[in-house]
């Protein structure tokens, strides 16, 4: 039997201050041998939610330890995706060169290691206790969620959330094994914030009260 996986996203647009949940829908949670779970949030929803768990924050955050320079990262001018695929393999805390491959693997620009976000993810991952809760801390205009470990980042970056959109340049089917284990539901939120050339900053974190990992962009 599988473990339940749930995965939560949030995108925040200039004129939103509060982002809303999407209504339920028939099938939205799909079983793998027992069942692994999928949600969605998004700030242009209108209709009216059938739950709330999004946490707005005011308050400053705290500050995150200073980031590790990204020594991977490629040129902000890339366009065209590589010839090759990369294969996932066991991660091991160095979550950007994990982003940074796959945006260059699906010929992104790219995205810059951000210590304010670092700081705002670890505070979400470790304030989701019980469950994925979204929080809005200064900075951050979105943020994807999804359950894992310190070893697994690449796992939830690939399977969890880019395999929503398994046709993205980049992936070549490697989705046919990653997404296994994954209920998407017919969602894209994750995939579409992870791949958008309308962010330039990450910054990504788990915390081990809850094993949550959390990645926000601005």
């Amino acid at each position: 039997m599988f473990a339940l996986k749930t995965l939560s996203v949030l995108a925040v647009v200039a004129s939103v201050a509060v982002a809303a949940p999407t209504p339920a829908e028939e099938g939205l949670v799909k079983r793998w041998g027992g069942g692994r779970g999928y949600h969605w949030w998004t700030a242009s929803d209108n209709t009216t939610p059938t739950t709330t768990v999004v946490t707005v924050v005011t308050e400053t955050p705290e500050a995150a330890a200073p980031a590790q320079p990204a020594t991977t990262a490629q040129p902000a001018t890339t366009t065209e995706a590589s010839t090759s695929t990369p294969t996932i393999g066991s991660s091991t805390g160095d979550y950007m060169s994990i982003v940074a491959k796959w945006r260059s693997a699906g010929g992104l620009p790219a995205l810059t290691q951000d210590s304010t976000l670092e700081g705002n993810a670890l505070k979400t991952s470790t304030n989701s206790v019980g469950g994925l809760i979204h929080e809005l801390n200064p900075g951050t205009m979105a943020q994807v969620l999804a359950p894992g470990s310190t070893s697994d980042f690449e796992e939830v970056y690939v399977g969890g959330w880019l395999c929503e959109i398994p046709t993205l340049p980049g992936l070549d089917g490697i989705c046919s094994t990653a997404s296994q284990g994954w209920a998407y539901g017919g969602q894209t939120g994750h995939a579409t914030i992870l791949t958008s050339t309308s962010y330039t900053k990450i910054g990504c974190a788990i915390a081990s009260n809850t094993n949550v990992w959390a990645c926000d962009l601005a």
